[in-house]
C-alpha cells in the first residue's frame, strides 16, 4: 500500500511538472488565386492569339510564416521562454522551417522583468509594419 502511495504521488508531481511548460504551433497563411489572360495580335500576320493562366500567389497583405513558441516555468518565479519562426512558400514550402530567420530567440523572465536572446524584431520593423 505504501509503495503504490508513493507511486501516486510521484506520478501527481510529474502531472503538474509538465502541465507548467507549453509549447505552441502556429503560423499564417498568406495565400490568394490569380487568374491572368492575355491577347496579343501578330503585326505582320494580323492572326490574334489568347492565353491565360491560372496560378496560386501571396495575397499581399501578410507574408506567410510557421513556428513555434513556448514557456517552461522553472520555478521560484522564473520562466524560461523560446520564439522560433520561419518563412514559408505557399505554393512549394520553399524557405520552410529549416531555417528560422524571421524570430528566433530565448528568454529568462522573472520579477526582474525579461532577459532575451536572439533575433527578434526591432524597432524599425514595428514602425514600417504597424
Amino acid at each position: 500500500m505504501k509503495k503504490s502511495l508513493t507511486a501516486l504521488a510521484a506520478l501527481a508531481v510529474t502531472g503538474l511538472a509538465s502541465a507548467q511548460s507549453s509549447v505552441t504551433l502556429f503560423g499564417v497563411i498568406d495565400a490568394g488565386v490569380s487568374y491572368q489572360s492575355a491577347t496579343s495580335r501578330d503585326p505582320v500576320t494580323g492572326a490574334s492569339s489568347k492565353q491565360s493562366q491560372w496560378s496560386l500567389a501571396n495575397s499581399g497583405y501578410n507574408s506567410s510564416r510557421i513556428g513555434f513558441r513556448g514557456t517552461e516555468d522553472l520555478g521560484g518565479g522564473l520562466a524560461a521562454s523560446f520564439w522560433l519562426e520561419a518563412p514559408i512558400s505557399n505554393d512549394d514550402g520553399a524557405n520552410g522551417i529549416s531555417n528560422f530567420n524571421r524570430r528566433s530567440t530565448v528568454s529568462l523572465s522573472g520579477g526582474f522583468g525579461e532577459v532575451r536572446l536572439g533575433r527578434d524584431y526591432t524597432a524599425t520593423f514595428w514602425n514600417d509594419t504597424v
